[in-house]
């Protein structure tokens, strides 16, 4: 029964993982396609997932399909690489005619035994790329500008230079290829948006407890709805501030804490709570209210250490109290190295065991939005509907996960405890969307935002092969006046596209080894 419950529950995690995953992409497609169409740029197709199609559907000029594989999908746009003419001198083909007796298809494969009764001829002359007023044509006949090639079971519409993606002003190929990043912005400041107005903003001003964590220290002592009045015999009026507030007195680091809270309309005495020290920076987590250094939870996947083991030393430090290891833990902020290793021991069962791992320091910590250090009984402030102050959350959110991005890509540069084998592919991804969508409905959607954001940063980036090399190029068509060579464009697209696929692929390994590891 345990195993079949598991399986549905990874089964429903990768369902969840494709449907966010696919989410973020096709929007982003999705604003190609809007500002494409603006710009009357020709879209060949609109696909949903990757692979073989399983389903399509013509609407206007655009084929919109759904594909075997549900992940991620594209835009085709006439003009986005180079197109080669379909049609050559010599060819024989066949032509369909409109009432206007103009061509409306053209056969390619002149054998093909749907069309015997389409005019055949041979290819002595024609132009099928001039601009709008200009005639196209096919030897003597005249080509609607909305004609289609025909081979086979495949239709594809003839891309004349004025609905060609290369020929379009810079301004529509700005939108077209910008569209893609502002989609994923607008999804997420959408998300955080929505968050804000369910969810509310935090009420500073007010004593009131939101909610208590699972398994913390306040767990079954305080409760939501419960007013702070006073903490270890101090007046509190606000959850906020330098003075008489919650986070104040509890910003005190205290051994214990002793609470008044008004409940059910009179002021309660609770039993004592002790905090838990959390030291992102070591890796581990106290057991709260222990006095002989127990660790509650091991916070590093390289580390060795177990919930229950008791600090003996760091480093060679005699530890005897959490206090040695909080102003241990205050005067090593800059982490350790693999050359230069975190070096504990514990007590495990009797046993003196020592083990090294690399901890993190205060600045790869600021890039992950962690403190190096800091106690907690896990309570948090109380919400309140503010239509104005949801969009001050809204952007506040917006702007942290925009930022995490450009502060992790500076980590890889300038510190020596993060590279590239750190990054997460799309095995990490899973497992931070499994987690997510475990800790419920708005741990979710605040991942999502996150992805939009930092997908639309990424596409941004100044790299061939993504929306920012693109843009790149038609900044430099934009100062110098003068169109890049279009081969070598694509040639450069193309070669760092497949150079990022084993980029792509050197970080999924190295998500397989850490998963397994």
């Amino acid at each position: 029964m345990l195993i079949t419950l598991t399986i549905w529950q990874t089964l429903g995690n990768i369902l969840i993982f494709l449907l966010v995953l696919s989410l973020v992409i096709n929007i982003h497609e999705l604003g190609h396609l809007f500002f494409a169409k603006r710009a009357g740029i020709l879209c060949h197709e609109f696909a949903f997932g990757m692979g073989p199609r399983i389903w399509k559907k013509k609407v206007g000029e655009t084929v919109y399909s759904i594909r075997a594989i549900p992940f991620g999908g594209f835009v085709s746009m006439a003009g986005e690489e180079i197109e080669s003419d379909i049609i050559k001198i010599g060819q024989k083909i066949r032509l369909g005619f409109d009432s206007q007796n103009q061509v409306n298809r053209i056969i390619l494969n002149a054998a093909d035994v749907k069309y015997h009764d389409f005019l055949e001829i041979q290819v002595e002359s024609y132009d099928l790329s001039s601009e709008e007023g200009t005639r196209l044509f096919i030897n003597e006949y005249t080509v609607n500008r909305k004609a289609m090639y025909v081979d086979g079971k495949t239709v594809l519409q003839i891309a004349p230079k004025d609905r060609s993606f290369t020929y379009k002003s810079k301004r529509a190929r700005f939108a077209a290829t910008f569209g893609g990043p502002l989609m994923n912005f607008v999804l997420a400041f959408f998300v955080f948006l929505i968050m804000a107005f369910f969810m509310g903003v935090p009420n500073y001003d007010s004593a009131l407890i939101g909610e208590v964590a699972d398994g913390a220290p306040a767990t079954d002592v305080l409760y939501a709805g419960d007013v702070i009045v006073s903490i270890n015999g101090v007046d509190v009026t606000s959850w906020t501030g330098d003075t008489n507030s919650v986070t104040s007195e509890l910003g005190k680091g205290a051994d214990s804490y002793v609470i008044v809270v008004e409940r059910d309309g009179a002021n309660v005495t609770l039993p004592v709570i002790f905090p838990q020290y959390v030291f992102y920076g070591l890796g581990f987590t106290s057991t709260p209210g222990s006095t002989d250094l127990a660790i509650e939870t091991p916070l590093y996947m390289n580390t060795e250490l177990l919930s229950g083991d008791i600090i003996v030393s760091i480093n060679g430090v005699t530890m005897t109290t959490w206090d040695d290891v909080i102003t241990y833990a205050a005067s090593h902020q800059e982490g350790s190295t693999e050359e230069d290793p975190t070096v504990i021991v514990v007590n495990r069962d009797g046993e003196e065991l020592t083990f090294s791992y690399v901890a993190y320091g205060q600045d790869v910590l600021d890039a992950q939005g962690y403190d190096y250090y800091y106690s907690r009984i896990g309570i948090t402030v109380s919400s309140k509907f503010s239509f104005f102050g949801s969009f001050g959350s809204a952007w506040t959110s917006f702007s942290n996960a925009g930022t995490s991005i450009f502060k992790t890509i500076g980590l890889m540069f300038s510190s020596n405890q993060v590279g590239v084998g750190d990054l997460s592919g799309f095995i990490g991804i899973f497992s931070m969307t499994s987690q997510a969508a475990a800790a419920g409905i708005f741990s979710l959607l605040s991942w999502v935002g996150f992805l939009s954001v930092n997908l639309g940063i990424v596409n941004l980036l100044p790299i061939p092969a993504l929306d920012g090399g693109r843009l790149v190029f038609i900044g430099y068509e934009a100062i110098t006046r003068r169109k890049p060579n279009q081969k070598f464009e694509n040639w450069l697209h193309t070669i760092m596209f497949f150079l990022l696929m084993g980029f792509l692929i050197f970080i999924t390994y190295n998500d397989i080894v850490r998963l397994f590891g």
